[in-house]
């Protein structure tokens, strides 16, 4: 064999060669893209799902602001129009650049080839989801990759070398379920003589500004029973390791208390409800939750669910009691105005309420609400103010 002959063999095997190196990278690089999408895919279920779930609620808030008869047909719309495109919107705000991740819909409540969203019901007793189910609560989310099928993937082969690498499978598709079920999340609980009749859900009041106050003796109060509010933690008394003050600042999840126990105590020093001020006034802390108004930008108003309880001791003393909640409370807060030492400062994201709106009037004011009971059977209707993860 002459040398030229030589040669030429030799390029061929390099071609050879270096076709099949970047067959193998080119394969290496996808099944470990595979592998990383999954997180990425089950992330994306979740929050898609959150943020259905959060405009389901809104929905429901602006609904019952407005009149009886339109959160009926709200509660009662299994397409949820606004709700499937917050959930798709947000895959496609995330991913739209690289056209990685897709959710399909065609506006009906099962998971089909064609369709990865469902609207329906979350029971909270029973911890179940029915797809279609009413009135809806939740929102089912599916995701996939848009390379997923065997033409635009790797086929066969790619499955074949997944499971060789533990790259598990490449048509992976993860669903996850969020509700907006009703769940206390202030740090107050007010008497139940603050509801009255005429403001029983789904008819929310709009009420002379009241002011709040945990003392009895303030002069200011319309009524010693109706205006009094107790601090708490929703569950526990908060020890040294988790103060109220740390609860309040960093968020504090909401949770189910109807029908069971919290603990109350009353602040002599308003800390509290400095920390409280600082967490109204800061413009990053419940924003979906909290009224602007559109011209100025200027915040209107801050809505909780505060669990209601027995009309506290006109005197409580500065130490944990024990209160069984028997209603929720959604209330509209106008205003928190404290003197002193600014609020959630241990976070370095201490905030005061405007001069001009507190003047002198010092305390926790509210202007909206409307109560319920924990046993209606209406609760189902009630709308939540933060989307859980519920599957």
């Amino acid at each position: 064999m002459d040398d030229q002959e030589e040669q030429g063999m030799d390029t061929t095997y390099v071609g050879i060669m270096l076709v099949v190196f970047l067959v193998i990278a080119g394969l290496a690089i996808n099944i470990g893209y595979m592998y990383v999408s999954e997180d990425d895919l089950h992330n994306a279920a979740e929050l898609s799902a959150l943020a259905g779930a959060q405009a389901i609620g809104q929905q429901m808030q602006l609904s019952a602001r407005t009149g009886t008869g339109k959160l009926k047909e709200t509660i009662y719309d299994q397409v949820q129009p606004a709700a499937r495109a917050a959930a798709i919107d947000h895959v496609s705000g995330h991913h739209q650049a690289s056209a990685l991740i897709e959710i399909r819909n065609s506006n009906i409540n099962r998971l089909t080839t064609e369709n990865d969203l469902t609207m329906g019901f979350w029971n909270i007793s029973s911890r179940t989801y029915t797809p279609g189910g009413t009135p809806v609560n939740a929102v089912q989310v599916r995701t996939r990759r848009t390379a997923e099928s065997e033409s635009a993937g790797l086929g066969t082969l790619g499955s074949i070398l997944s499971k060789i690498s533990g790259s598990q499978k490449l048509n992976y598709t993860p669903e996850a379920v969020a509700a907006i079920p009703a769940l206390a999340d202030a740090n107050f609980s007010v008497c139940v003589d603050a509801c009255g009749t005429e403001c029983t859900y789904p008819n929310i009041c709009t009420i002379q500004e009241r002011k709040l106050s945990p003392d009895s003796s303030d002069p200011r109060m319309d009524s010693p029973t109706k205006s009094r509010y107790a601090y708490t933690s929703l569950s526990y008394p908060p020890g040294d390791t988790m103060s109220l003050s740390n609860l309040i600042c960093m968020g504090m999840p909401p949770k189910e208390v109807c029908g069971k126990e919290i603990y109350t105590i009353r602040d002599r020093d308003d800390n509290a409800l400095r920390d409280m001020e600082s967490v109204m006034y800061n413009p990053n802390m419940n924003k979906a939750n909290k009224d602007y108004d559109k011209a100025t930008g200027a915040l209107q108003g801050w809505w909780v669910i505060a669990p209601v309880t027995d009309c506290l001791p006109a005197t409580q003393e500065n130490s944990h009691e024990r209160h069984r909640v028997t209603k929720y409370a959604l209330i509209r807060i106008s205003r928190i105005c404290v003197t002193g030492t600014t609020g959630c400062s241990q976070n370095d994201t201490a905030f005061d309420a405007p001069a001009a709106q507190c003047r002198e009037d010092n305390g926790l004011y509210i202007d909206r609400i409307s109560c319920l009971g924990c046993g209606s059977p209406t609760m189902t209707q009630f709308p939540g103010l933060h989307p859980v993860l519920v599957k």
